[in-house]
């Protein structure tokens, strides 16, 4: 008998080793195993076994044979190896990576097979004396509505319920029932959540339902042993309840009753900053196939995808009520004519008015850092991230004041305002960028030009900062942003909480920061360059915007504030998202957008692979590019009927002036899955010269 093996590694295939004849009894898909390869041996997992006969072993001079099983019986309830070739088919996952993240640190421990100790009962999984939370009528009907499809053997793959609505209108109390209903039912939980942040304030509220030991998280910062005691006690059915990042979507549950995305519309449950590629609600709508699992779609502003999943009937639609009784006024500032303005008149005279008056306000940038980008002003130079080629931006340490907006800035005092920047006391500030970390020094002089002038375009959270505290002296200014979360997640949560006791009056940050939260004495919120992320070549780019205005505009709803107010700066005040905001009405955008994303055949109505090149020649860029569309043009003799398909581009990145990179890439819509599991195929196949750096993406979510 021949096995077909994934292991660990960035290949986007399997090995073929032969089973031993004591072995031949225990082999099944699915279990790990421990095999040579190359020049040492490693553990993965059994893909699918073949009859002798059933394989070509002609390519063969010898086949290696399995050592050993890890396990009789495989760990995870889930039909693993099926769920990796699925990933490979619709991310261009490579499969043993995707096996891999499975296991995690895990893959090559033996445990054991059978049941462990836990917590006896479901029972035993709650404190003594908990009190149900007092809930409004319509609270109560939207829990016992979607309390039927928790632990019911009826769900089926791909289904979910969207759960529309702000955390400040009950979510968490919706959550909380439905929690209380899985663990009671024997099942487990999973929460989603994707911003550390927000992890503090929902594990409060499980703490006080359910004991510690039958409460685990699951992040990046957790310790070793802490994530052995985690993902064991998942395993076992010690823990009933997770809440963790997007990672946690891989967890090996015994029983997942309950699963719970909270804002699932943030791009962050996709990864593909590296590999394995994936989405975490998809993949989760995966697993909850094997597990009979109710999947909760919960956010104030929907993805495109839940409101087509609603559309085509396979999701349920709960709308959370919303009280209308302070209804926020939005104010559109147009600042077309002030490129190097970090204020409008308008919103600097609010801040004032509400800060005197006792209130107080929250200011949004686009960014983290100083500044989003130091443009040379003789030939506009930007410096690119070397490994990821985007745009870097500017960041500071220390209270230095910047150059006030709308003044030009030399070499010097650019650096000035972005000093104290390396731990080591260099006299420079440093450019970040924000997708890998890298950091570079800020230059003297322009590397294309020797120019000595530079402008700083764009306002991060530092730059937002230090300019409101010059403009509100008397003001007691904060920033929270993902550097003061990254360097202490407790001194964030203490940020939140003075803000939240009136210690303080500003409050600068991301998009993050309105998202969850509800302050009683919030006056106003301004949005700062609102539009940054407005692109012609992402799609989801006015999505994306209009559901980080929708969130703000849903902190103010609660506020005891009287004639709350959202000021929205922008330079590109024609574009149709900012006519539909002034009435906050989510569900008129989400049905206009649906529309324009059907008519143009865009996701979620078609699937999307972006074809990317990067090379410092352009001839070997072109020369390989046509083989490459050659592949998807020209079906193979044996294809009676490949998949249509349409191809856009290139799109190319290539200034002399930036950089000696030529980057293109081409997008290729397909009609369904199975059109884009071939396409992938196809893309495989092809190997691209040593001088041309070559990436597939399936369901791309950045553009830059």
């Amino acid at each position: 008998m021949i096995a077909e093996i994934a292991f660990p590694v960035p290949l986007r295939r399997t090995f073929y080793y032969r089973v031993k004849e004591e072995l031949l009894l225990c082999a099944r898909p699915g279990l790990r195993v421990l095999a040579s390869f190359g020049p040492r041996k490693m553990v993965g997992i059994i893909m699918t076994l073949h009859d002798d006969a059933a394989v070509d072993l002609s390519g063969f001079k010898e086949l290696k044979s399995i050592e050993s099983f890890l396990e009789q019986i495989p760990a995870f309830k889930d039909d693993i190896p099926e769920i990796a070739a699925w990933m490979q088919d619709r991310w261009n996952a490579p499969v043993g990576l995707a096996v891999e993240n499975f296991y995690g640190q895990f893959l090559a421990e033996a445990f054991p097979s059978g049941q462990t100790a836990g917590v006896e009962s479901p029972a035993g999984a709650f404190l003594e004396s908990v009190q149900s939370p007092l809930l409004s009528s319509s609270l109560i009907d939207i829990a016992a509505e979607l309390s039927v499809f928790v632990g019911a053997d009826q769900a089926l793959e791909g289904q979910a319920h969207v759960l529309f609505g702000p955390p400040q209108n009950g979510r968490y109390d919706v959550y909380l029932e439905l929690a209380r209903k899985a663990v009671s039912g024997g099942g487990q939980v999973l929460c989603l959540v994707p911003d550390l942040n927000l992890i503090a304030p929902f594990e409060e509220r499980l703490r006080a339902v359910f004991k510690p030991e039958a409460l685990a998280l699951w992040h990046s910062r957790l310790t070793p042993k802490q994530r052995r005691e985690a993902w064991h006690g998942v395993r076992n059915g010690e823990v009933k309840v997770v809440v963790g990042a997007r990672s946690a979507v891989f967890l090996p549950f015994k029983r997942l009753a309950l699963a719970l995305v909270d804002e699932e519309q943030d791009d962050i449950y996709k990864q593909e900053e590296q590999e394995p590629n994936f989405h975490s609600r998809d993949l989760l709508l995966k697993r909850a196939g094997y597990h009979k699992t109710c999947v909760i779609l919960a956010s104030a502003a929907p993805s495109m995808e839940a409101c087509a999943g609603v559309e085509a009937g396979r999701f349920t639609w709960n709308e959370l009520p919303r009280s209308e009784h302070n209804r926020p006024k939005v104010s559109i500032i147009d600042m077309g004519q002030s490129r190097w303005e970090i204020f409008s008149e308008e919103l600097a005279e609010k801040l004032k008015k509400v800060t005197a008056g006792k209130k107080q306000a929250l200011v949004l940038a686009g960014r983290k850092g100083y500044s989003s980008l130091l443009v040379c002003a003789n030939c506009g130079w930007i410096k690119r991230c070397g490994r990821c080629r985007i745009p870097m931006g500017v960041k500071k340490i220390g209270e230095t004041m910047p150059p006030q907006h709308g003044r030009t800035a030399t070499a010097d005092s650019a650096r000035a305002a972005a000093s104290s920047i390396s731990s080591a006391g260099g006299d420079g500030g440093q450019f970040v960028c924000w997708r890998c970390g890298r950091k570079e020094p800020v230059p003297e002089v322009c590397p294309a030009c020797s120019g000595k002038v530079f402008r700083e375009s764009g306002a991060g959270t530092q730059k937002v900062e230090a300019y409101l505290k010059k403009l509100l002296p008397g003001s007691r200014v904060a920033r929270c942003d993902g550097d003061v979360v990254r360097k202490s997640a407790k001194d964030a949560r203490a940020i939140y909480d003075e803000f939240a006791n009136g210690d303080i009056d500003v409050l600068v940050g991301t998009r993050l920061l309105a998202r969850g939260h509800s302050f009683q004495n919030l006056g106003v919120i301004g949005v700062v360059d609102s539009d940054a992320g407005l692109s012609a070549a992402d799609f989801r780019a006015s999505e994306k915007i209009f559901q980080t205005l929708i969130e703000a505009g849903a902190a103010l709803f609660e506020t005891q504030a009287p004639e709350p107010e959202l000021i929205v700066q922008t330079r590109q005040p024609g574009n149709y998202i900012f006519s539909v905001l002034p009435e906050l009405d989510y569900l008129k955008f989400a049905k206009g957008e649906l529309a324009a994303r059907r008519d143009f055949f865009y996701p979620p109505f078609a699937e999307l692979v972006r074809i990317s090149f990067a090379s410092f020649e352009a001839k070997a860029i072109a020369e390989f590019s046509e083989t490459v569309l050659k592949v998807l043009d020209a079906p193979a003799v044996d294809e009676a009927e490949a998949p249509s398909v349409e191809i856009l581009g290139p799109m190319v990145f290539n200034d002399p002036k930036k950089t000696k990179v030529v980057r293109e890439y081409y997008l290729v819509k397909l009609a369904d899955e199975k059109a884009l599991a071939w396409c992938l195929g196809r893309l495989r196949t092809v190997k691209p010269p040593k001088t041309v750096k070559f990436k597939i993406t399936a369901d791309p979510y950045s553009f830059k």
